[in-house]
């Protein structure tokens, strides 16, 4: 386990330079959806899975590939899943707060950003998830459970969110259910991921769709309320943990 501690000072070292710039560069002054400067700190995690897997005298070929193992789902239902499951508990969530009466803005996102957004979530998902799952995960399932492993790495995960999420200028109570939702969401990834024969392409494109469809909720996903998210995704969960 001599990989992880390594992994996770490695990230932090690389991602402080990018939260120390958006300290004075606000870019959601710039850009309609609310992603600081920091966000390119996906960049950071990439980088600190390749150092430690050169540096344990690993594949760094065979590790960037592995977001692009699709090939491993076995099973066609997930092939699809992956894709569709996500954007489900983002609109249950979305229904929930229209039922229960929350106010949303009367602006819709434009569907021409689809692509868009689907390139930019993607991209990030990979390096995203080339670390958190490829080196984290793994190396953490050859010891703990699914719950476990994900409980972990979404800790991690979250609190290595928590200044990116401040620089948005979100409230602390947004925070912190963003916060219970990352971790509800790494743990949903991890079972998929092993559902799907440890499939890395899985949890990148549950990831891309996940941040594509709550930035298309009205308008640029400033209606998005990680309570309502935490609650769907806690559900969905627990549903999945218990039927696959």
């Amino acid at each position: 386990m001599k990989t992880l501690p390594h992994f996770l000072w490695l990230a932090l070292l690389f991602s402080l330079p990018l939260w120390l710039a958006a300290s004075f560069l606000d870019t959601t002054k710039f850009i309609p959806v609310k992603l600081p400067f920091s966000a390119l700190s996906f960049l950071s995690i990439l980088l600190a899975a390749v150092v430690v897997t050169r540096q344990d005298h690993g594949s760094v070929r065979d590790l960037l590939l592995r977001g692009f193992d699709v090939q491993r789902i076995q099973n066609p239902g997930w092939r699809i899943g992956i894709f569709v499951l996500m954007p489900l508990v983002v609109a249950a969530s979305y229904l929930i707060m229209r039922w229960i009466g929350v106010d949303v803005p009367d602006k819709r996102t434009p569907l021409y950003t689809i692509p868009i957004f689907l390139l930019v979530y993607g991209v990030s998902g990979y390096c995203e998830q080339i670390g958190w799952t490829a080196v984290m995960t793994d190396e953490l399932l050859q010891r703990y459970s699914v719950v476990t492993a994900g409980l972990v790495v979404g800790v991690a995960w979250a609190v290595w969110h928590i200044i990116p999420f401040w620089q948005t200028h979100h409230t602390a109570v947004w925070i912190f259910w963003q916060c219970i939702f990352t971790i509800l969401f790494r743990v949903l990834l991890t079972k998929v991921y092993v559902a799907t024969g440890h499939t890395v392409f899985s949890t990148i494109a549950m990831h891309a769709t996940y941040n594509t469809t709550f930035s298309l909720l009205p308008y640029f996903g400033s209606s998005y309320n990680p309570l309502y998210m935490a609650l769907a995704t806690f559900v969905t969960t627990i549903f999945v943990l218990v039927v696959f």
